[in-house]
């Protein structure tokens, strides 16, 4: 067992990853006058494998960042609308609960870098963390390729999948993922505000408006659907995809203006919350199937979540806030993952998302109730990132 001299400790909390999740978190810490230290492998700016939708809810968690404005002037593209298709050809038509914006994570992790910056923060990027020794009771020592960093909190927000998960030998690593996800931006056709979401045999394929204009198409699908790809563009766009008539005339309306990035064994299984005293947040925390597109909304709220506990165990160091924080992640997340679950299993099946898209059209407010449940809280309802009470 590692053990920290308390007096020797630097920081209140190391946060592991600047994405949505780790810069919200270390944003409200940071306010609440803690010494806090991000750690991020990337140098920033850098491109990220994701959907790049935010969804309604994320309005009143960005203006409680204090960041909403620079969203804005950034270029994030509204869109009020749901465009659903199947092999089919079936189609369904929706509007959103409100306004959603896509950004860039190029530009949306600069914004809450500089953010975490700019409230105090000690922000680190290139910083490659190799192993994280410690618990809450002593304290924590993280060695990373830039020295080693003291801290009595870490909290993992390294995103899907790492090879810190490895090291902490958490036991969704062993089990194997048939999922593959594929992301590139395209230029060629306008949404107009509209969120799109195809499906085809073994997956499906996203496309939102991010700022100027841009297209970011990503897909996910089975890894079998990569078996027919003959080629490095047919790997980026596989045959499979061009078996749904209406994503094949997007397809090809469009021409590639970024490399395309992947990414393998993308894991929708239940996590652990806490792994060797180790608080996880966002994608660490338990990810939400693509099909949703909440995934971004989820990372952010889950560290404000987390954040009140971390601040109640800084406070009077006592151990009970590790229950009390997976009961609200439960309450908050567990009905929509488990849904978002069942609504993927049927969309990359062509005959059920046939049928699924169908009933939402005889039924329309079938398809506006899955909406619905699969986000979070409106505008109107979100909490404020810090809990009155936390006794």
């Amino acid at each position: 067992m590692v053990v920290v001299p308390r007096e020797s400790m630097k920081y209140d909390v190391i946060v592991v990853g600047a994405g949505l999740a780790g810069c919200s978190a270390v944003i409200q810490l940071a306010q609440q006058g803690l010494q806090v230290l991000l750690l991020e492998q990337a140098r920033y700016p850098v491109h990220r494998l994701c959907g790049e939708f935010l969804s309604v809810e994320v309005i009143a968690v960005f203006e409680r960042l204090g960041v909403l404005e620079t969203v804005r002037q950034a270029g994030a593209h509204p869109m009020q609308r749901t465009y659903l298709t199947a092999a089919s050809g079936a189609s369904f038509r929706s509007e959103l609960p409100g306004t959603a914006l896509g950004l860039s994570r190029y530009q949306l992790d600069r914004i809450l870098f500089e953010r975490s910056q700019s409230v105090g923060a000690t922000c680190r990027d290139g910083t490659t963390v190799r192993e994280i020794a410690g618990n809450l009771q002593e304290g924590f020592a993280v060695s990373t390729n830039q020295g080693e960093f003291l801290g009595r909190m870490v909290i993992g927000a390294y995103g899907k999948r790492s090879s810190l998960d490895r090291n902490l030998r958490r036991p969704f690593v062993d089990v194997r993922s048939p999922w593959v996800a594929c992301k590139a931006h395209y230029e060629g056709i306008d949404l107009s505000g509209a969120i799109e979401l195809h499906a085809f045999p073994g997956g499906y394929c996203g496309f939102s408006q991010i700022e100027s204009g841009r297209i970011n198409a990503c897909w996910i699908a089975h890894e079998r659907v990569l078996t027919s790809a003959a080629s490095a563009d047919e790997r980026i766009c596989p045959p499979a995809l061009f078996q749904n008539p209406i994503l094949a005339e997007r397809l090809r309306s469009m021409h590639r203006i970024s490399p395309s990035q992947s990414l393998s064994q993308i894991s929708f299984a239940i996590k652990n919350k806490f792994d060797r005293d180790l608080l996880m947040i966002g994608d660490a925390g338990g990810m939400i199937t693509p099909l949703c597109g909440d995934g971004m909304a989820m990372a952010l709220r889950s560290a404000e979540l987390a954040v009140p506990f971390a601040v109640r165990f800084l406070e009077n160091g006592l151990m009970d806030f590790k229950h009390q924080y997976e009961a609200a992640w439960t309450q908050e997340f567990k009905a929509r993952l488990q849904l978002g679950r069942l609504i993927h299993n049927g969309f990359i099946q062509p005959h059920l998302a046939s049928m699924g898209i169908k009933a939402c059209n005889l039924i329309p407010a079938l398809g506006n109730w899955i909406i619905r449940s699969t986000r979070g809280k409106s505008v109107v309802e979100a909490a404020p990132a810090i809990a009155p009470s936390l006794s």
